[in-house]
């Protein structure tokens, strides 16, 4: 038996009255298991079975599956259930905390990201837009597959100035190789490049900052095209970038 914190990624109807779950822990990564039973009228275990829940979680292990068999509840970001939009985005980040996460394999950051950006989410003002380009780059961060902003990723030189931005090449494209380059690409601002090579490694806990900048925007729209480049499986609904009001 052992006891872990966990977040609930995805959950399936198994049998009668039981669920799969998939779990994130810091500790033990991905972890698939059985909920017994959780479907039964006033079952303790109905919401340790729901995406978006957060505990302590209790496994016991026997031929290679595991079983939970209790839950301490901590979290359950219920604003997001309440708000089609931001459940679209939530359901979002935890497809791609699936893709990211391996069974046995620590998953600290992850973790603590994934249960950040769902608290901004659902308790924040922000729009639901910010958060999620803000944890996109984040999570690109702990990849280790951020776009490349600094330098050009075509000859290496300084990034700063008039410059494209490329999502298969990577990152920044000078001016003087944006005219030789065939692979698709786009304006990039200033403005928009600092974003992105700055939001990678600054505290999640301060995006709000970003609310007034008038290139977050377009940085989020190039950081949605970076990850979608590199996404292996793609969720049945993607957030918005900007909605109409926010332009």
């Amino acid at each position: 038996m052992v006891t872990t914190s966990a977040l609930v990624l995805r959950r399936s109807e198994w049998r009668d009255y039981d669920r799969m779950v998939t779990l994130l822990s810091p500790t033990m990564g991905r972890v698939d298991a059985v909920v017994r039973g959780c479907r039964r009228p006033k079952s303790p275990l109905i919401n340790a079975s729901e995406p978006f829940c957060a505990g302590e979680f209790t496994l016991v292990e026997s031929k290679g599956r595991y079983t939970v068999t209790g839950c301490q509840v901590t979290e359950s970001y219920f604003p997001i259930r309440e708000d089609l939009d931001k459940l679209t985005h939530g359901a979002y980040y935890l497809h791609l905390v699936a893709l990211a996460a391996l069974p046995g394999e620590e998953s600290g950051e992850l973790f603590l990201l994934t249960l950040k950006a769902l608290a901004f989410l659902a308790y924040s003002p922000l729009p639901p837009e910010l958060v999620t380009a803000a944890f996109e780059l984040h999570y690109l961060a702990l990849l280790g597959q951020v776009p490349r902003m600094d330098r050009c990723v075509v000859c290496g030189r300084d990034a700063a100035g008039p410059c494209a931005f490329s999502e298969r090449l990577g990152g920044a494209v000078c001016a003087d190789c944006a005219r030789g380059v065939t692979e698709p690409h786009s304006p990039l601002s200033e403005g928009a490049r600092r974003i992105l090579l700055k939001v990678p490694v600054t505290r999640f806990d301060v995006i709000d900052k970003l609310l007034g900048h008038p290139s977050w925007p377009e940085a989020a729209a190039h950081a949605r095209r970076f990850i979608s480049e590199r996404m292996e499986q793609y969720p049945k609904v993607l957030p918005a970038l900007i909605t109409g009001d926010k332009l």
